[in-house]
């Protein structure tokens, strides 16, 4: 028996179909039918290039009002499907209730939920108070988030925008983000025999000092978020030596530092610099350099006080009969970047899927968290623009 899905749920699985694979391939086709399907709502459609062969998509609806508008924001690329898959990672499939794909939790569900609800406020047909625009963006996933910093300098969302990126959240509102910053490490020795060590300098044991001074600096901070916990660092990537019987004179290690509010970038830097510091003087003749592998991403947190969360939590009240729920996003998101950029205290991440989906093999998301995805969606536009 041919089983029929609701419009969400098989949008989500047009854009599953559709590779939009970042850094190996590239938004072309995604923002293509993505562009057509949204022209299709009678609305005000837009393919800006924020580089060669990478479009953002936005849609939008007039409002009557100059100031402020409500932005839903949804990136179109996902991160490479890799190995390991028990099925086609672009077939979209559902099996026992679980819609199967790369990007179906992160973000493609999201994307469809947030182009669903936009053309139900366009097919109401009645001219809105505050503006409201759907962005499809590129680059999400890049270090630069180039899609989201595009529309920022296009001036599609500013400090007085409402700012939804329509992320995995488990349906749950994420007002608090915390700062990911990206370091490269390469600390400097002496090769010598390993027999002898004494004539060399050994450029990995500089850099174990190092991490296990950031760790203890980090671990120390006196910050700590009812929504996102302590601040965190993590070794991701570490090579180096030659040979096992050489001392290494250079090791290069890559470490993820997660900051919360009230951390500021330049915390950050000081943070590596001191370890730097520390590391090398317990290791006599080496030495350290870094640098900053990101675009500066500090931590954001939303007011609860903004009508965007008071209007969605509203809303979710309304569509499940339920309190909305709480929570911190340890990740960042486009509009973590359109807060750190503008200075908003309205920008929020909510959407369907899981975060512990992202990313991973045999991704999928709740095809049930689709459809209320859009529900809540568009009784919260309604809410905040008429």
């Amino acid at each position: 028996m041919l089983t029929v899905f609701s419009e969400v749920v098989e949008l989500t699985r047009d854009l599953v179909r559709i590779p939009s694979e970042n850094p190996t391939g590239t938004e072309k086709e995604i923002a293509e039918f993505v562009f057509h399907w949204l022209k299709g709502t009678g609305a005000e459609v837009v393919m800006e290039e924020v580089a060669p062969g990478r479009n953002n998509v936005i849609a939008k609806l007039q409002g009557t009002e100059a100031n402020g508008n409500l932005v839903y924001i949804a990136h179109m690329d996902t991160v490479p499907a890799g190995e390991g898959w028990s099925r086609d990672p672009f077939s979209g499939d559902i099996v026992d209730g679980k819609l199967y794909g790369r990007g179906s939790s992160d973000m493609k569900g999201g994307l469809a939920a947030g182009m669903v609800a936009f053309k139900r406020i366009a097919a109401m047909g009645v001219k809105p108070k505050k503006t409201f625009v759907l962005i499809a963006s590129v680059d999400e996933e890049g270090p630069g988030m180039m899609g989201a910093v595009d529309a920022i300098n296009r001036g599609w969302v500013t400090r007085e925008s409402y700012v939804v990126a329509i992320e995995p959240s488990g349906l749950t509102i994420m007002p608090a983000h915390k700062g990911p910053m990206w370091f490269e490490v390469v600390t400097q020795g002496k090769m010598s025999h390993a027999g002898n060590p004494q004539f060399g300098v050994d450029a990995i044991h500089a850099m174990t000092e190092i991490l296990v001074e950031l760790k203890r600096a980090v671990g120390e901070l006196p910050y700590d978020d009812e929504l996102l916990g302590k601040p965190t660092v993590t070794l991701s990537k570490i090579s180096g030596g030659v040979k096992t019987n050489i001392v290494p004179d250079k090791c290069v290690a890559e470490m993820d530092l997660r900051l919360i509010v009230p951390m500021t970038v330049e915390m950050a830097k000081s943070l590596v610099e001191q370890a730097i510091g520390v590391g090398t003087s317990k290791v006599p003749g080496s030495s350290a350099s870094y640098q900053v592998l990101t675009i500066d991403r500090p931590p954001v947190r939303a007011s609860l006080d903004s009508p965007l969360i008071i209007k969605l939590d509203k809303a979710i009240n309304k569509v499940t009969g339920k309190n909305a729920e709480y929570k911190g996003l340890p990740a960042y998101t486009d509009a973590s970047i359109i807060a750190a950029r503008t200075g908003s205290q309205h920008c929020i991440t909510f959407g369907p899927g899981n975060l512990a989906q992202a990313h991973s093999v045999d991704e999928y998301i709740p095809v049930e968290h689709l459809d209320g995805a859009v529900d809540i969606l568009t009784e919260a536009a309604k809410e905040l623009i008429y």
